[in-house]
C-alpha cells in the first residue's frame, strides 16, 4: 500500500512538472485523475491503520490527508497561473502595457513631425529633417527589436547560453537607445535652426518623454528577467509545491519505519516459535530432501525450460527476428515474465514505428516527405505500366510565400504552412497521396485516373481550397498557388522525369500570374530553355545598355492639348531589332533587373521631360510604370524619392502608375511610398482599371490622381453596350472622388466620340498617336506647339 501511494505521489509530480513545461488539457486531466486515485489510497490507507494500536501512525495518515488537500489546490493554482502567460511571466504584460504605447506615441510624433515640415524650405534643408526623422524612426524600432530578443532569450530562444544571448540583446538595445538619444539632440538642432515648424518643439519633447518613459519600463523588464522570479510557475513549484511532496514522502517514510519496527518484534516473536520447532524440522529433514528432488523435477519441467525458451526468444529479437512469439507459460511468475518481455516487445516496435514515420513525413505538416512520395509514385508507376492505368502527378508552388516569409516572419509562414496542408488533406480523395517536398513546394499523387481530364476537379478543388483567406497572428494572409500537371504514361514513366515533368508545367503556370495550372507538354522543355536563353540575352543587355524609353502622347479631350506621356520600355536587340516589352518584360521582372534598367533610364526620363516642356512652353508630366518588382526594391525607392526631394522632376511632372494587381499584393507597401512620393509633387495613376483585382475600397484607400481605363473596356464600347454602360460607370465613379480618367487604346473616331460626350478627361491610343522615339516625341511637342493642340475637340462633340 506505501508502495503504491508513493508511486501515486511521484505520478502526481511528474504531471505537475508537465504542465510547467507545456499546459496540454490532456496533462490537466490526468493529474486530476492522479490526486483522486491518491486520494483514495490514503483513505485505504486510513482504514489499515486504525487497525494497529499505532496512535502516531494514524495521526501522520491525517495529516498526510490535510497535506493532499493543499497539494490538489495548490495544483489546480498552477494549472489556473501556468494557462495564462501574463500571469506566470509578467515581462509581457510589461512590454504591453509600457513600452509598446510608448513606442507607438513617439513614431505618431514622428509622423507629426514630419507632416509639419515646411513646403518652403529648400530641398536639401527637407532632406536633412526627413532623413534625421527616418534615422531616428529605424533607431526606434530596432532598440524595440532587440528588446523582444532580450525577452525572447530569456528561454534561449536565440542562444544556447540564455544569460549570454540576454546580456548581448540587453547591450544592443543600451546601443540603440544612445543611437535614439543622439537622433533627439539633432532633431533639437534642426528646430533651432527652425526647420521643424512651430509643433517641433513641442513633437520633440513628447518624444524624448516617450523615450524616458520606454527606457525606464526596458529597465524594469531586465530586472524582472534576471531575477529569479522571472517565471512565477517555476516559483511556485520550487517554493510551495516541492516542500509539500517532500513533506508528505517523509510523513509516508515515518509510516514506513513504524512499519518496519512491527514487522521487526514480529520477526522477534517468529524467531522463539522457529526455536520450538527446530527439532520437528529435523525430522522432517530426510522428506524435505527427497521433496526437493522432486521439486526441481517439476521446475525443470515447468520454469527452467520456459526461462530457456524466453532467453531464446530474447537473443532473437536483438538480431531483428520480430517474428519469435515467447511459447505460453503455466507458472503465473513465468506468464508475468512472457507479458514484460511482450510489453517490451511492444515498446520497441512503437519506437521503431515513431522513428520510420520521421523518417518518412514532414516534422512540421506531418505530409509524407519526398522520399516516401518518391517511394510511393515509384510503386504507383509500377502498377499502372503492369495494369494498363493511368495516374496523375500534380506539383505545387505556392506564390509570393518568401515575402510572408520575410515581412511577417517565419512562424507565420510556418502556420501557413500547415493550414496549406490540412486543405489539400481535405480536398483530395482517400487514395491520392499528398506530400510536402521542400520549402512552399506540395505535390499530389492521383492513382486510377482514366484521362487526363479528370485532374481539372482535383485542380479546381485545390486552387479554390487555397484560394481562401487565412488569418494567422491577426493577419488576413490570400496566397495563390501554381500548379503543374503530368501525367503518366503518357509523359513520362520514370518517377524523376515525371516530377520534373510536373515542375516544368509548374513554372509555365507561374508566369500566368495568380492561381492557375497547366498540363505538361514536350514543348514546355524547349520554352524552358528559350526562357534561360532569353535570361542570358537580357543579363548582356542591361550591361550593354539597350534599352530605352519610347513614349504615347496622351491628350486633353477638351483641349486637344499634349497633357503627357507616357514612358514605355524597349529593347533594342542587336540583331532582332526593336523589341516590345511583351517579350522581355516579364523575365526582367522575374529576375530582378528591372530594377537596374529603370533605374539606369531615370536620368533619360528628367532629360526628356524638361525638354518637352520648353519645346510645348508649359509642363509636359511623364508617367512611369511600377512593378511590384520595384515597389519592393528599398534603394530604387529612395533614389526615386531622392529626385523629388532635390527637384529633379517638377511639382506634377512624374506620374507614377500602379495596376490593380499590384496593390492587391502590395496593400501596406504600396499605402506608405505613395503618401511619401505625393507629398514631394509626384501623381498616381491607377492603371488598367477594371481587370485586375481591385476593388472600390481602393479607390477610396490610395490617393490617387488618375484612373485609367483599360482597353479592354474601350475596345467595344460602340458595338456592345455593356462595356458601354462600364465605361460611364467608371468616369463617374472616378470624377465621384475627385480623379480624372484617361480611355486607352483609342483607335477610331467613334470611339473618341464616345468618351468625350461621357465627360472623359484624356485620351490615349493609336488614334493620337503611337508609341514614338524620343526625338519622335520631341517633334510630336513641336506640332503641338505650332498647332495648339494635337486635334480639334469640337470635331467628335455629340449633341
Amino acid at each position: 500500500m506505501l508502495r503504491d501511494v508513493r508511486s501515486h505521489l511521484d505520478l502526481v509530480e511528474n504531471r505537475l512538472q508537465r504542465i510547467v513545461i507545456e499546459p496540454v488539457q490532456k496533462d490537466v486531466q490526468k493529474l486530476e485523475q492522479a490526486l483522486t486515485q491518491l486520494s483514495l489510497l490514503l483513505n485505504h490507507l486510513k482504514q489499515l491503520l486504525a487497525q494497529d494500536d499505532s496512535r502516531e501512525s494514524q495521526a501522520i495518515a491525517n495529516q498526510l490527508q490535510a497535506d493532499l488537500d493543499r497539494l490538489h489546490r495548490s495544483g489546480m493554482e498552477l494549472v489556473g497561473l501556468r494557462t495564462e502567460v501574463e500571469r506566470w511571466f509578467p515581462a509581457i504584460r510589461q512590454m504591453r502595457e509600457v513600452t509598446y504605447p510608448h513606442s507607438q506615441a513617439a513614431l505618431n510624433q514622428l509622423d507629426i513631425l514630419l507632416a509639419e515640415v515646411d513646403e518652403e524650405l529648400s530641398a536639401e534643408q527637407r532632406l536633412r529633417v526627413v532623413m534625421s526623422v527616418s534615422t531616428l524612426r529605424h533607431f526606434w524600432s530596432a532598440m524595440a527589436s532587440e528588446l523582444r530578443l532580450f525577452v525572447s532569450n530569456r528561454f534561449g530562444v536565440f542562444a544556447s547560453d540564455a544569460s549570454v544571448g540576454m546580456r548581448s540583446r540587453f547591450t544592443n538595445v543600451i546601443y540603440y537607445a544612445e543611437e535614439v538619444k543622439a537622433q533627439i539632440n539633432t532633431l533639437k538642432a534642426l528646430h533651432e535652426e527652425g526647420l521643424l515648424g512651430f509643433l517641433g518643439a513641442e513633437s520633440i519633447d513628447e518624444v524624448e518623454s516617450r523615450f524616458t518613459g520606454w527606457m525606464r519600463g526596458a529597465y524594469q523588464i531586465s530586472v524582472m528577467l534576471e531575477g529569479s522570479g522571472w517565471r512565477r510557475d517555476v516559483v511556485m513549484l520550487q517554493q510551495t509545491i516541492d516542500p509539500l511532496l517532500e513533506q508528505m514522502r517523509q510523513r509516508l517514510r515515518v509510516i514506513n519505519s513504524d512499519s518496519e519496527n512491527q514487522s521487526a518484534a514480529d520477526i522477534t516473536r517468529l524467531t522463539n516459535m522457529a526455536r520450538q520447532l527446530t527439532l520437528t524440522m529435523g525430522a522432517m529433514a530426510l522428506f524435505t530432501i527427497i521433496l526437493v528432488l522432486l521439486a526441481y523435477i517439476f521446475l525443470n519441467r515447468t520454469l527452467l525450460k520456459q526461462i530457456a525458451r524466453t532467453a531464446l526468444a530474447l537473443k532473437q529479437e536483438a538480431q531483428g527476428n520480430l517474428r519469435i512469439v515467447p511459447p505460453p507459460a503455466k507458472l503465473s511468475e513465468m506468464r508475468d515474465l512472457v507479458e514484460a518481455f511482450n510489453e517490451m516487445r511492444r515498446q520497441v516496435h512503437m519506437r521503431q514505428k515513431h522513428l520510420d514515420h520521421m523518417a518518412y513525413h514532414d516534422a512540421l505538416t506531418r505530409l509524407p516527405n519526398r522520399v516516401l512520395f518518391r517511394d510511393r509514385l515509384e510503386h504507383a508507376l509500377q502498377i499502372a505500366v503492369r495494369d494498363g492505368r493511368r495516374i496523375g502527378l500534380m506539383f505545387m508552388d505556392l506564390d509570393r510565400f518568401k515575402q510572408v516569409n520575410d515581412s511577417l516572419g517565419h512562424l507565420v509562414g510556418d502556420e501557413l504552412l500547415k493550414v496549406v496542408a490540412e486543405r489539400l488533406q481535405r480536398v483530395i480523395r482517400g487514395s491520392d497521396t499528398a506530400a510536402r517536398l521542400s520549402g512552399d513546394e506540395f505535390a499530389v499523387l492521383a492513382e486510377g485516373i482514366n484521362d487526363r481530364a479528370d485532374m481539372i476537379p482535383l485542380a479546381d478543388k485545390v486552387v479554390q481550397a487555397l484560394e481562401q483567406p487565412v488569418c494567422i497572428d491577426e493577419h488576413e494572409l490570400r496566397i495563390s498557388v501554381s500548379i503543374g500537371i503530368a501525367i503518366a504514361p503518357e509523359d513520362d514513366h520514370l518517377a524523376d522525369d515525371l516530377i520534373r515533368d510536373a515542375d516544368t508545367a509548374m513554372y509555365a503556370a507561374k508566369k500566368q500570374r495568380g492561381s492557375a495550372y497547366r498540363y505538361f507538354a514536350q514543348e514546355m522543355i524547349s520554352e524552358a530553355a528559350e526562357s534561360l536563353q532569353l535570361e542570358n540575352e537580357l543579363r548582356q543587355a542591361v550591361e550593354a545598355g539597350q534599352f530605352l524609353f519610347h513614349y504615347q502622347p496622351v491628350v486633353s479631350l477638351w483641349s486637344g492639348e499634349l497633357y503627357c506621356c507616357e514612358a514605355l520600355l524597349r529593347w533594342r536587340h542587336p540583331t532582332k531589332g526593336l523589341l516590345s516589352p511583351a517579350v522581355f518584360l516579364d523575365t526582367l521582372d522575374d529576375t530582378g533587373l528591372i530594377v537596374r534598367v529603370i533605374d539606369s533610364l531615370l536620368d533619360s526620363l528628367v532629360d526628356q521631360q524638361k525638354f518637352l516642356s520648353r519645346l510645348v512652353g508649359r509642363p509636359v508630366a511623364l508617367a512611369l510604370n511600377l512593378s511590384p518588382r520595384l515597389l519592393n526594391d528599398p534603394p530604387f525607392c529612395r533614389g526615386l524619392l531622392k529626385r523629388l526631394l532635390e527637384g529633379q522632376f517638377q511639382t506634377g511632372s512624374l506620374i507614377l502608375e500602379l495596376t490593380e494587381d499590384t496593390l492587391t499584393h502590395e496593400l501596406a507597401e504600396a499605402n506608405e511610398l505613395l503618401q511619401q512620393l505625393k507629398n514631394l509633387g509626384a501623381r498616381v495613376a491607377l492603371d488598367d482599371f477594371g481587370v485586375g483585382q481591385a476593388s472600390l475600397n481602393h479607390l477610396r484607400q490610395f490617393p490617387f490622381d488618375l484612373v485609367k481605363i483599360d482597353r479592354d473596356f474601350i475596345r467595344n464600347v460602340i458595338s456592345d453596350s455593356n462595356d458601354a454602360s462600364l465605361v460611364q460607370a467608371i468616369i463617374h465613379l472616378a470624377h465621384a472622388f475627385d480623379m480624372k480618367v484617361v480611355a486607352e487604346g483609342v483607335e477610331t473616331k467613334g470611339q473618341l466620340a464616345f468618351v468625350q460626350n461621357l465627360g472623359c478627361d484624356f485620351i490615349q491610343g493609336y488614334l493620337i498617336g503611337m508609341p514614338l522615339s524620343a526625338e519622335q516625341a520631341q517633334e510630336c511637342a513641336a506640332v503641338d506647339q505650332a498647332s495648339g493642340g494635337l486635334f480639334e475637340p469640337t470635331e467628335f462633340l455629340v449633341d
